[in-house]
């Protein structure tokens, strides 16, 4: 059995789960027809800690501390840059919602409450991203790793005690888990390639474990199910054929994904909102959606011109 999850073949997923959260979101501007999407939107918002964790994993483990030395231009600043633009977009549409800056980062701090619902992705990704470069740069190996899990475990419990919104803190384990898959994937596949039952007993005893936390009902046990679907999503991804995924329009909506993660929302509102109602469902979902890709293609060219006149 040939098993491969490779960062670099991960562009079609990347655009696969960004329409899952696009179209998960549509239970918030009353589109009835999208309603059992919703529940895509929190797996596939796993898939991306997970892969980022991976990413910065596998880079790490190939290139060695020589890969954090341009980590600030080359990571946060591919965050930091685009969630400016499209928040600087938001506020000139529909303002700052009669709340100071001041006070809105105090909102964020204490409570949770951005300025734009999804934009909690934004700040748990670049704490993540901190915790990785600050554990990886002192320790390394699996220390580091350790560091970060434990990390990302305390900023959970923080969240859920200072009573957050559940989507800051139900999936975030899966930011460490794929810290940990980069590290032992190789034991992994050569564990399933052996028998392909193998792969089978372990897709099997991964979905009982998430079953069992899920049955329960609890939310705070539902965190830990987060570390068993990426789990499940990478085995199954690393069986798909990606080299054969590399379709144009799958090319070109991964490479925005980010983009169009931070720019849906915006859309939606602008399109169902103050300015102009759009009344049927299924002009309006169209609307949104090649409106958020060719926004979302924009604010990346954007991005990248004043990325290279930053660095020129």
């Amino acid at each position: 059995m040939k098993l491969s999850f490779d960062s670099n073949n991960m562009v079609p997923v990347r655009a696969l789960l960004a329409l899952a959260v696009l179209l998960g979101h549509f239970q918030f501007f009353d589109v009835p027809g999208l309603m059992p999407y919703r529940h895509l939107a929190p797996p596939s918002v796993a898939m991306f800690l997970f892969i980022s964790g991976y990413g910065l994993a596998h880079s790490y483990q190939q290139k060695g501390r020589s890969n954090l030395h341009s980590f600030f231009k080359r990571r946060l600043f591919r965050i930091v840059l685009p969630a400016l633009l499209v928040s600087l977009l938001f506020i000139l549409l529909f303002g700052m919602g009669g709340i100071g800056l001041l006070e809105r980062v105090k909102l964020i701090v204490t409570k949770g409450k951005t300025l734009m619902p999804h934009y909690w992705f934004v700040w748990t990704i670049l704490l993540f991203y901190l915790l990785f470069w600050a554990s990886y740069r002192l320790l390394g190996g699996w220390k580091a790793r350790l560091v970060v899990l434990a990390g990302v475990a305390l900023y959970t419990v923080a969240t859920i005690v200072s009573g957050f919104d559940r989507c800051w803190w139900i999936c975030s384990l899966a930011f460490p888990t794929g810290l940990y898959f980069a590290r032992f994937r190789d034991d992994i596949f050569c564990f399933c390639s052996k028998r392909k039952i193998n792969y089978w007993l372990l897709i099997i005893l991964a979905t009982i474990v998430f079953g069992g936390f899920f049955l329960t009902g609890e939310p705070v046990l539902w965190t830990f199910c987060y570390v068993f679907i990426p789990f499940i999503g990478a085995l199954v991804i690393a069986r798909l054929p990606l080299d054969k995924l590399q379709l144009p329009i799958l090319r070109f909506l991964g490479i925005i994904s980010y983009e169009i993660y931070l720019v849906h929302i915006t859309v939606m509102r602008l399109l169902r909102g103050s300015f102009y109602q759009i009344s049927s469902n299924f002009l309006y979902v169209a609307a949104v959606v090649v409106l958020s890709i060719a926004m979302a293609y924009v604010i990346h060219l954007l991005c990248r011109w004043i990325t290279q006149m930053v660095t020129r």
